[in-house]
């Protein structure tokens, strides 16, 4: 039976539609992105992701919300003078709703989708999706799907996984979970002494 077949449990659908349930309940742009901890928070734990971004590219971001990361995250990569052009996948259409409504003028580069059963129009130097994007049985088919059908042949994937500081949880420990899944690791990078951000990165190797 071909793995990526297999369906999304309706527990996990749910849980997916309450989390989007929660980011329209509220105005705020971060909010909105599943985060609580305040700009200057919001900063220290999300500009992480570009210690796996070194040139200009095209960077995707699965699970993009309301683009606000995205929005960020371009604006920070200037600051090192790199440029990337983004795009964004969410299965969340009044999300994505949002992430065109900020990027009025690239509409086009945000669609409406699973990556675990959805294939892009094209390929991305960049493709950042997080750890719990899936059930965790379904992780390594999830990476094995993300490194064919999106990442580019000089690509890199990026995973992340964030903790909680008012829980005391810590980020998944990414590293160790591709490596028992047979990925070979790039890079890594993360924020906090929990840590409370963990970001890994695995590099296409073109046939």
């Amino acid at each position: 039976m071909n793995q990526i077949a297999k369906v999304l449990p309706k527990a996990f659908l749910g849980h997916l539609k309450a989390l989007e349930q929660s980011y329209l309940s509220v105005d705020d742009p971060i909010r909105q992105s599943g985060f609580s901890g305040g700009r200057e928070r919001w900063r220290a734990e999300r500009s992480v992701i570009l210690d796996a971004v070194n040139a200009d590219g095209e960077f995707i971001d699965i699970g993009c919300a309301n683009g606000y990361l995205l929005e960020c995250l371009a604006e920070w990569a200037h600051e090192k003078r790199i440029h990337l052009n983004l795009f964004g996948l969410d299965q969340s259409k009044k999300l994505v709703e949002l992430a065109r409504k900020r990027f009025a003028t690239h509409t086009d580069n945000f669609w409406i989708g699973n990556a675990w059963n959805w294939t892009p129009p094209q390929r991305f130097r960049y493709v950042y999706t997080l750890q719990d994007c899936v059930p965790d049985d379904f992780f390594r088919e999830y990476i094995t799907r993300l490194l064919k059908h999106y990442v580019s042949k000089d690509g890199r994937l990026i995973i992340g996984s964030y903790g909680s500081n008012s829980g005391k949880k810590p980020a998944c420990d990414l590293a160790r979970l591709l490596q028992e899944n047979g990925f070979e690791i790039a890079g890594r990078s993360s924020v906090g002494s929990l840590p409370i951000t963990t970001i890994v990165w695995i590099d296409a190797h073109p046939c």
